[in-house]
């Protein structure tokens, strides 16, 4: 699999380009596109010393991702940075949300607090944790979420960039991210055809089934759909009966500008909207197709 890189200017400019040509994305584009700005931008200013971690082939051709084999994160990891950026970009797309950053920018500075604990305590017990972290921080669970999730995305992608060179000597057959575990928001059939998966979280590729639902693993043409808009055949929306999921699909082949593929799942969120309106749930929940709010 190529690894895609691409110019932060240059992506300031597929935005323009998106937003000038399907107007309806306004608001979505504006929310989340500082967000992927400056994480491209992160990722391309930002190296960490790779530190050896061992992939074991046989629980890797079991099913087992990268993240519950290896501790993927470590303390001297570049958090500093990352939420920072996070922080801004969030302030930048969800003005509402800008005096919670602030805050928590602000006890960060004070030396209070690390993100590597923070995220790492959230983790362990997201549910009962999430709360007193944000009444102790002096902010709002909601954007602490927001901002915990995002950092972890950040992270992720890093870490994921950096290990695609062992991956590539191993075999991945699941429809679950083989970086991260989670399931994939989008998918893009390439040349040939060939169904590429993409994680939402680490921003991983991986090849899988055309026919198989990546989510409960079925395969029988009976059970799934394709739904298409009348005259853009190359957007369409993957639809399993069996588990009632669906799953975004892009048809690009190589020959094709190449995009990233949060930019492509978000200029398909109108796919979203028509398949929830039919009664299915996403393979995985995001802010950009699930609850968050972009007003």
């Amino acid at each position: 699999m190529a690894i895609y890189t691409y110019d932060t200017e240059d992506l300031a400019k597929e935005f323009e380009r998106l937003g000038s040509s399907q107007p309806h994305l306004e608001n979505i584009l504006n929310a989340f596109g500082p967000l992927l700005l400056e994480k491209n931008q992160w990722l391309s200013d930002t190296t960490i010393e790779l530190r050896e971690l061992p992939i074991d082939p046989l629980r890797y051709s079991d099913g087992v991702p990268l993240n519950r084999q290896l501790q993927l994160f470590s303390i001297e990891d570049p958090w500093g940075s990352a939420g920072w950026s996070v922080a801004k970009a969030i302030a930048e797309g969800f003005p509402h949300f800008g005096p919670d950053m602030q805050v928590l920018l602000q006890r960060f500075t004070e030396g209070k607090y690390d993100y590597f604990s923070l995220l790492f305590a959230n983790s362990q017990d997201a549910d009962h944790q999430l709360a007193d972290m944000a009444k102790e921080l002096g902010l709002a669970p909601t954007p602490l979420h927001f901002f915990l999730r995002t950092l972890n995305r950040f992270m992720l992608t890093k870490k994921g960039r950096d290990m695609q060179k062992e991956l590539a000597a191993h075999i991945w057959s699941k429809g679950y991210c083989p970086v991260c575990g989670s399931f994939p928001h989008l998918a893009i059939l390439r040349d040939q055809g060939q169904r590429w998966l993409q994680c939402p979280d680490c921003s991983h590729e991986w090849k899988f089934s055309r026919l198989t639902c990546p989510s409960c693993d079925h395969e029988d043409a009976a059970n799934t759909e394709t739904l298409f808009i009348e005259g853009k055949k190359e957007e369409s929306v993957f639809i399993c009966s069996e588990c009632r999921k669906y799953l975004v699909t892009a048809n690009r082949s190589e020959t094709l500008r190449q995009l990233p593929a949060d930019l492509i799942a978000l200029s398909l969120i109108h796919l979203d909207l028509i398949a929830q309106e039919k009664g299915y749930q996403p393979m995985v929940e995001c802010e950009w197709n699930n609850a968050l709010s972009t007003d």
